[in-house]
């Protein structure tokens, strides 16, 4: 056969699969980044001392259980979480964290060298805002080791852990007195408003009273003084509420000196100051009832009844009788007297 008639030789070529265990071409088996990394991180290993160290990656996170924040007006709002991290390895790795919350704020480091066999300390800041709602909320902190002795090694080590975080639960309120007080009569009415504004992160209640301090410092009720105020309570809404309250006292018909002081407004709970402040109360004089002529008082220690004072209705009465009874005589003497004239 003559050799240019010959048919050319077909070569035939087959790509085998080369990734154990049936793997696809486009995924790296863990098995293979195991080998990989042993055979890169080789070298680095005769640096490190062959004791009873883990020889693949490894990293455990360990935080503390639980925290409190307090949300409160005035308060920071803030908590502060501690977690370990623990390298158990013959490696030095880096470690990628994520910090995560629904409904809280959680910020810390993105990443953390660990050295080889030692265990870091990591602070994680949750906080929450003034309006959060008083409960129970979770906040997860995952750990991950991205590289070991500079040789990447992704999803071979990881971890997590979760720290429950309690908001307190707060209630405040203020409240501002309207105007009244002032120079009364024994009898007449104590007679005032008091705006209350409350914040608060869950359903309560609370109550407001009145108290009667004189100027001496005293806080007992006084006798004869009568609270005939409605009760004055404050149902409060989570987020906080506004609402007025109406006073009012009866002050004594029958007071027989002057009395001074303040009225103060208290939250249930409050305590009774030693003195009246100086803002925020009803200032009032209660003065006894007088009965007078002119600018003569009749009544009181102070009268010209003195210590008869309580008889002094009796003794007006018989001076007005006899007062009568004398016109009436001088008019009677008057008569008779003209008619003898006629």
């Amino acid at each position: 056969m003559n050799a240019l008639s010959r048919k050319p030789a077909r070569c035939e070529w087959r790509m085998e699969n080369i990734y154990p265990g049936g793997a696809s071409a486009g995924v790296v088996p863990r098995t293979a980044v195991v080998l990989v990394f042993l055979l890169l991180a080789g070298p680095f290993g005769m640096l490190v001392p062959a004791a009873s160290a883990q020889i693949l990656p490894d990293i455990t996170i360990e935080c503390v259980n639980s925290v409190d924040v307090d949300v409160s007006p005035g308060s920071t709002r803030t908590a502060m979480v501690n977690c370990e991290l623990e390298n158990a390895s013959m490696w030095e790795e880096e470690v990628s964290l994520d910090i995560s919350s629904e409904d809280l704020s959680a910020t810390g480091p993105d990443s953390v060298s660990v050295p080889a066999g030692e265990t870091v300390l990591i602070s994680i800041t949750v906080s929450a805002d003034q309006d959060e709602e008083a409960g129970d909320y979770q906040v997860n902190v995952s750990a991950e080791v991205t590289s070991a002795s500079g040789v990447p090694v992704p999803g071979l080590a990881s971890d997590s852990d979760e720290v429950e975080v309690t908001i307190a639960e707060y209630t405040t309120c203020d409240h501002t007195v309207g105007q009244g007080g002032g120079t009364l009569e024994a009898g007449q009415i104590i007679s005032f408003s008091v705006s209350i504004s409350c914040d608060s992160n869950t359903d309560s209640t609370t109550k407001y009273s009145t108290r009667l301090i004189d100027d001496s410092g005293s806080a007992a009720w006084p006798s004869g003084f009568d609270d005939q105020s409605p009760q004055c309570e404050v149902l409060i809404p989570d987020g906080g509420t506004s609402e007025n309250c109406q006073f009012q006292i009866l002050t004594p018909s029958n007071l027989e000196y002057t009395w001074e002081g303040c009225v103060i407004v208290l939250e249930d709970g409050g305590s009774v100051p030693k003195s009246c402040p100086s803002s925020n109360v009803v200032n009032i004089k209660v003065e006894p009832k007088t009965l007078g002529i002119g600018s003569i008082e009749l009544t009181g220690n102070g009268s010209i009844f003195g210590e008869y004072s309580d008889e002094a209705p009796i003794i007006i009465g018989g001076v007005a009788t006899v007062l009568v009874l004398a016109i009436v005589g001088m008019l009677v003497a008057r008569r008779r007297r003209r008619s003898l004239d006629d």
